[in-house]
């Protein structure tokens, strides 16, 4: 049963009220409904808060998909440009545009090109830093006997290979990932030797090329996961463009925006703001690595325990090449499952996920929080309301938000208290991770060094 406590014209009001703005002059209506999303957005971000249960049903012979695809509604990408514009523009005191943000109408303290780039750069640098959405493509491997071949410009990093031949026909081969020294050690003879590529490295190639090893004997493509930057934002077109990450992180990087936009030299800049909104960026993509999407599975009614994909590439290389009834749903960052063995029929596949914020689509619709949560949320709001005003008046809004933290602190508890085996959900991911870690703190090829003993993994 859903809650029926409180409408979002109500919460509206007591917003506006705390603000000492009843008459919504300083505060207008439509702010104060952005800024309590973006709170509720971000306890959804922190805390897990909403949960849905979603069924699909399999194809034959496909063994990888999308989650957001699977749960309209639930865990689809909706944010654009134009909302995070708009976002921006209030924070900024700037006039937001009436119906589209493809013109500007603020002061010539800020461009829209201004906006636009620093919510592109952040958007980029988050999937950068978190690998949060992953990318699954079927592509032409190099031709026979050419070890390297070049990647589409929009790779920002490699997750997994798998080598698809013609012989036997749709055969896979899991790839290792390696470097040049190691294949080296293993097999001088792999730039020399053509076969069926067993690993594939990024160390020596330039940027945008992979390297296989050995050099393939054959024609074959390549199935590979990989992290791609988004879409190119062009709001002068008239068009919004979607953002491309989990709707509920992106309040993230409306705040690495702000650390971009008020540390520009000119009339804009404002340190103390800046490093504030650089490290609220930091926190949250901190928090992204850590958040499970899927927390239970069944597949034909009979419940599954998730485990990671890397997991199962370690136990069964070749488990692309197996078809039949899915006994393992595998988890692969935080968009991704995929099942072994491949479904060799139609199977109805149930999961239960940590879906996004449930927000309200109008002001007659009840806010789906429980009255226990209201106050937190209106005091997150307060704060992100009162950013814009800077100074004294903001600083003192620092107790809202450490008292939101903690509530958000609170409720994990509570769940942690009555589900024993939580962390199993999260333990998949967190595995997945650890195998395929996408960052160590140790020498890379440029000239800083870091010390090996203080290595660890992170990202998706």
């Amino acid at each position: 049963m859903p809650y029926q406590y409180i409408t979002f014209a109500e919460l509206k009001a007591q917003l506006a009220e705390r603000l000492d703005d009843v008459s919504k002059i300083f505060f207008v209506d439509r702010e104060l409904e952005i800024l309590l999303i973006e709170a509720m957005r971000t306890f959804s971000l922190l805390a897990g808060f909403w949960r849905q249960r979603f069924t699909f049903d399999t194809s034959p012979g496909q063994a990888v998909y999308d989650v957001p695809a699977l749960t309209p509604g639930g865990l689809d990408y909706t944010v654009t440009d134009f909302e995070l514009i708009e976002a921006l523009q209030y924070k900024l005191l700037e006039t937001p545009a009436a119906v589209s943000q493809s013109s500007w109408l603020g002061t010539e303290m800020f461009r829209l090109d201004d906006l636009v780039g620093a919510i592109q750069r952040r958007r980029n640098q988050f999937l950068t830093d978190t690998g949060v959405r992953l990318t699954r493509s079927v592509i032409n491997g190099p031709a026979p006997h050419v070890s390297r071949m070049e990647l589409d410009d929009s790779t920002i990093d490699i997750r997994r290979i798998a080598w698809l031949g013609a012989w036997p026909f749709n055969y896979y081969t899991l790839l290792r990932r390696e470097d040049e020294a190691a294949l080296s050690n293993f097999d001088r003879a792999y730039t020399i030797t053509p076969d069926t590529p067993y690993a594939w490295s990024i160390m020596s190639p330039p940027p945008l090329q992979v390297q296989l090893a050995p050099q393939p004997i054959s024609e074959g493509q390549l199935d590979i996961v990989t992290v791609n930057s988004g879409a190119d934002l062009n709001p002068s077109s008239g068009e919004p463009t979607l953002i491309g990450i989990p709707d509920d992180t992106t309040p993230v990087i409306l705040w690495g925006a702000l650390a971009d936009l008020m540390g520009k030299d000119g009339v804009c800049r404002d340190p103390v703001r800046a490093q504030y909104a650089e490290q609220m960026f930091d926190r949250g993509v901190q928090y992204v690595a850590n958040r499970p999407v899927v927390l239970n599975v069944e597949i034909q009614g009979t419940a599954l325990t998730p485990t990671s994909l890397a997991d199962v590439d370690s136990a069964v290389p070749d488990w692309q090449n197996q078809t039949g009834t899915p006994t393992d749903v595998c988890i692969q960052g935080a968009n991704l499952i995929w099942l072994y063995p491949v479904p060799d029929d139609i199977y109805s596949v149930t999961i239960d996920v940590v879906r996004k914020a449930k927000l309200p689509s109008g002001d007659a619709d009840y806010v789906q929080l429980g009255r226990e949560l209201l106050d937190m949320i209106l005091d997150y709001a307060e704060h992100l309301a009162i950013f814009k005003c800077a100074g004294t008046e903001w600083h003192a809004t620092s107790t809202n938000a450490s008292n939101f933290i903690e509530q958000s602190m609170n409720f994990n508890r509570s769940m942690a208290a009555n589900a024993r085996y939580l962390g199993t959900a999260r333990d998949a991911t967190m595995r997945e991770n650890a195998a395929r870690p996408r960052q160590l703190q140790a020498e890379g090829t440029g000239a800083l060094v870091v010390n090996r003993n203080q290595q660890g993994g992170g990202g998706a």
